[in-house]
């Protein structure tokens, strides 16, 4: 895999870094952590980061301030493709991708599957895309720069070392990544577990709004355009808050909706229970991501949308040898 690769980018003198839309930790740190590793190994090479806008409090990652928000004309000789596995989840940023002589996919996402591009490394059992970055990168050029993005990738969507998908392999990474350098206490507090005020209230909110469905197995909340304008944040700052929903005992899964449009929300769902697989149901609503964290958008009022998804999950959790979180 890795000289199949190495063979695309020694060919290329032009290559863009793309990610999914809305990109979080691994996103991030997978795309930053190519960007700073193609700068030291290929230094005459023209490398672009193209991504929406992300949250701030990545802006310590080397590279940040060099993302473009622009979609250019130019046709790229490699587009590298991280951390998702189809032209929808790119956005308008897919053209760039379809434009492009070469593509490239390195994925973790059980819902991905390459069938749309011919060359790709795509492993739903890594704890992230940045895991396998690291194991397609040549080691001689892993610079405290690029350890710095892929430990954020790998706390972000390990949970910081929580998570099931967590292996020896992962914190031998992690282990590697502390080697050199890097400030792994405050990439973990500033990356992920600090918040503003208005982060902090408005997570109370969603948190006293929250009820239980399905006989207590599943705690669901959810949170308007208007209530973000009254507390003054928007999408960028809210993504974390499942997370929190999350650390609920006694229940099998989470879900959190949150409003990005009209009548449109973003689903994000949480899986505390090995045998619920949120992935399958983000699914069925053309959505994607992980056995255990997924999400998926959806039009409608809230109640309407949470019946939707709550019939979902009652079909995997009516099995008669669906094991309860419950003590």
């Amino acid at each position: 895999m890795r000289e199949a690769l190495d063979s695309l980018f020694e060919k290329a003198k032009t290559i863009c870094i793309l990610g999914h839309t809305r990109p979080d930790g691994d996103c991030l740190g997978s795309t930053l952590g190519w960007k700073n590793y193609l700068k030291t190994r290929f230094p005459e090479k023209a490398v672009t980061v193209f991504l929406m806008e992300a949250n701030s409090k990545f802006s310590y990652l080397p590279g940040f301030s060099e993302i473009r928000h622009d979609i250019p004309k130019d046709e790229f000789d490699l587009a590298l493709i991280c951390d998702c596995g189809g032209y929808d989840r790119l956005g308008e940023y897919g053209r760039l991708a379809k434009n492009a002589k070469e593509r490239y996919v390195v994925d973790h996402h059980i819902t991905s599957s390459g069938e749309e591009f011919p060359h790709h490394t795509i492993l739903p059992d890594a704890s992230s895309t940045c895991e396998i970055s690291f194991d397609l990168m040549d080691e001689r050029y892993f610079t405290k720069e690029v350890a710095t993005c892929i430990y954020t990738g790998i706390i972000h969507d390990t949970g910081v070392f929580k998570y099931t998908s967590t292996s020896s392999h992962t914190m031998e990474i992690a282990g590697k990544c502390m080697d050199k350098g890097i400030a792994f206490s405050s990439i973990i507090d500033d990356g992920f577990f600090m918040k503003t005020v208005n982060q902090q209230r408005v997570t109370g909110k969603v948190l006293l709004d929250g009820r239980l469905y399905m006989e207590d197995r599943i705690f669901a909340s959810s949170l308007s355009m208007k209530d973000m304008e009254s507390f003054s944040v928007d999408q960028k700052d809210v993504d974390g808050i499942v997370s929190v929903l999350r650390e609920t005992k006694e229940v099998d899964g989470v879900i959190f909706l949150y409003e990005v449009g009209n009548n449109t929300y973003k689903v994000s769902l949480r899986s505390n229970n090995t045998a619920l697989d949120v992935s399958a149901v983000a699914a069925h609503f053309s959505g994607g991501g992980h056995k255990m964290a997924a999400g998926c958008s959806l039009k409608g009022d809230v109640a309407s949308i949470l019946e939707k998804i709550i019939a979902e999950l009652r079909k995997q959790m009516d099995a008669s040898d669906f094991p309860s979180n419950k003590q």
